[in-house]
């Protein structure tokens, strides 16, 4: 069984407990399993074979010990059992982009379909019979959406064949880490839309300074993998385990900063660069800057001795999408771009405090998160838990369960700081509140005297009209003086859900006029404000706050995610509200 296949049963075992409502933690560990697997650059059996199962990140010791049964036996009594729970024609179905466990189920139940191997073409006679958009909770507009999704998935051209961000530099760190390990390696770098660090990425392509490109080759292809695509004197193209494909270009020194300007793109970057050289009579390729009277070229060893050969300063990574950069940089003014060592304080995290909450609680302590701020140095952080659940308690409980928390958050706080030496992070005590469909928010108005402001987020409803969607936003965010940042503001996951329709002008009007932060959320599944939306919003004078949506502790290390789609956005330190020392952070928040 291929990583792949496997990877797909642990998410069929994850879809068969949605479905049968199982545990909630049971379905996240097998859809964490699943990631961890379909990610992995070895294979797992070969892991289980060494012994080395248990050291699966994203595996643990229950779905570890079905999987060894699974590789000794051929079989696993546990898997069988839950798939057996669950018509086999729901399977085929959820590998649809737009299907979820559910939506497969309500249909198979629905039409009786029992052949997993007709259910596509049977899915298509009844659509074309417009039974599905009769069914209660359907219509014609999810019927549409349906067989587009079936076409796509038969034409092979689904959105999930891409990676995220993260997924993508996972894997490239593992080969850079590699190739770093051959002493005739000199340099290696990541080329393309991974070092553009674009929020989803294709394949993985690799560059490398070496002085034996024959030996260095030989070393790349002892990285496991698959298959072997190509091979030639100056590079080579593997599958990986997971089904990534990999790409080494091996360069001398001379030409390594020509080559890795070209090769990192865009295309339109590079297409609007050889017409600005072509008006000054020259010539650029991935072999340097060439004088097109005289024929000279000139070699770049590194990509300032190129921009800097056609007069122009060096243009960051992230910047290159023609998108204005070059215009700027022949006037001297490219953005002075945000690094993560420009951040200072990440406003939010989940922790494991137990409460009635609407969604997922953390699994670290607050303990955990102020140690490992004070460790990166911040200044301040904010833990947002999502509001209390609203169904079944009154505005009075709901009020008395959030004093409760802001009780015990200022103890342990206090707690902290008397039991850790230079203790310096200031904490403050936030929600995560929803955005109802009404553009209420789900927090009563007594209750916000227990936190010191709000983040407000949409978690339901994603597919209102743009209207209706831009109404229930804006009423949020002018709902209460609190509310200090509008969280992943589209909503989007990436691979698996779009966006929202909103009208972004206004909304971003609004919140510049009540001075409230639209949110980079660096996770990695979001990566949201989207780094056009990000520009637009530093373009109308917008603060930003770049945060990790941390459900566990490391997961704070994802902000360098969210710093990427700000530097994408043109953005600088300036522009940021939680780049801003502690008492000029605090005058923003509290509006004083």
């Amino acid at each position: 069984m291929t990583n792949k296949e496997l990877a797909q049963l642990l998410k069929n075992i994850s879809a068969s407990y949605t479905i049968l409502g199982e545990n909630k933690f049971k379905i996240i560990a097998y859809d964490k399993a699943a990631e961890s697997v379909e990610h992995l650059t070895s294979e797992v059996m070969e892991l289980w074979q060494e012994g080395k199962i248990y050291e699966i990140p994203g595996i643990g010791q229950a779905i570890a010990k079905h999987l060894d049964e699974l590789f000794r036996t051929g079989q696993s009594c546990h898997f069988n059992e839950v798939l057996s729970k669950v018509p086999s024609t729901v399977f085929p179905l959820l590998l649809v982009p737009g299907i979820g466990p559910k939506k497969a189920y309500r249909l198979v139940q629905a039409f009786h379909l029992k052949d997993p191997k007709t259910v596509f073409e049977d899915i298509k006679r009844l659509i074309e019979e417009h039974k599905i958009a009769e069914l209660e909770g359907f219509g014609e507009k999810s019927e549409q959406l349906i067989l587009e999704g079936i076409m796509l998935y038969e034409k092979g051209s689904i959105k999930e064949q891409r990676v995220s961000l993260y997924d993508a530099d996972q894997i490239a760190q593992e080969v850079i880490s590699h190739m770093k390990r051959h002493p005739a390696v000199q340099r290696v770098d990541a080329l393309g839309s991974l070092r553009r660090r674009v929020a989803t990425i294709g394949d993985i392509d690799i560059a490398c300074v070496a002085d034996k490109p024959e030996d260095v080759i030989k070393h790349f292809l002892r990285f496991p993998h698959q298959t072997i695509i190509d091979q030639g004197d100056h590079g080579a193209t593997i599958v990986l385990h997971n089904g990534r494909q990999v790409d080494l270009r091996v360069h001398d020194r001379r030409r390594y900063g020509a080559m890795l300007q070209y090769f990192t793109g865009s295309k339109h970057h590079n297409i609007h660069l050889r017409s600005y050289a072509q008006e000054q009579g020259l010539s650029v390729s991935e072999y340097g800057v060439k004088h097109v009277k005289t024929g000279e070229v000139r070699e770049c060893e590194t990509e300032e001795d190129l921009y800097r050969a056609l007069g122009l300063p060096w243009i960051s990574p992230e910047l290159r999408e023609d998108r204005g950069e070059i215009e700027v940089a022949m006037q001297g003014i490219l953005p002075n771009l945000i690094h993560v060592d420009d951040i200072k304080g990440d406003l939010h995290m989940h922790t494991n405090y137990a409460f009635p909450t609407s969604h997922d609680l953390g699994q670290s302590h607050v303990h955990d998160h102020l140690s490992f701020a004070h460790a990166l140095g911040y200044d301040y952080i904010g833990i947002a838990d999502h509001n209390p659940k609203i169904t079944g308690m009154s505005a009075k409980e709901i009020a008395i369960i959030m004093e409760q928390r802001y009780a015990w958050y200022q103890e342990q706080y206090a707690l902290w700081k008397k039991n850790t030496k230079d203790a310096s992070v200031s904490l403050y005590i936030l929600c995560e509140v929803d955005i109802l469909p009404d553009g209420t928010l789900a927090l009563p108005v007594e209750a916000f005297e227990f936190v010191d402001g709000a983040i407000v987020s949409i978690h339901s409803s994603f597919r209102q009209n743009k209207q209706d969607m831009t109404r229930r936003i804006i009423s949020a965010l002018t709902a209460h003086p609190k509310v200090r940042i509008y969280g992943h503001p589209t909503g989007r996951l990436l691979l698996k859900r779009e966006g929202i329709d909103a009208d972004w002008k206004e909304i971003m009007r609004v919140a510049k006029e009540r001075d409230i932060a639209m949110e980079i959320n660096a996770y990695p599944d979001r990566l949201d404000l989207p780094d056009l939306l990000v520009r637009d919003a530093i373009n109308m004078g917008v603060s930003l706050c770049i945060d990790t949506d941390s459900h566990e502790v490391h997961q704070m290390e994802f902000m360098r995610y969210g710093v990427d789609v700000a530097r994408r956005g043109w953005v600088e330190p300036r522009h940021v509200v939680n780049t801003r020392y502690r008492d000029v952070f605090h005058r923003w928040f509290v509006k004083t």
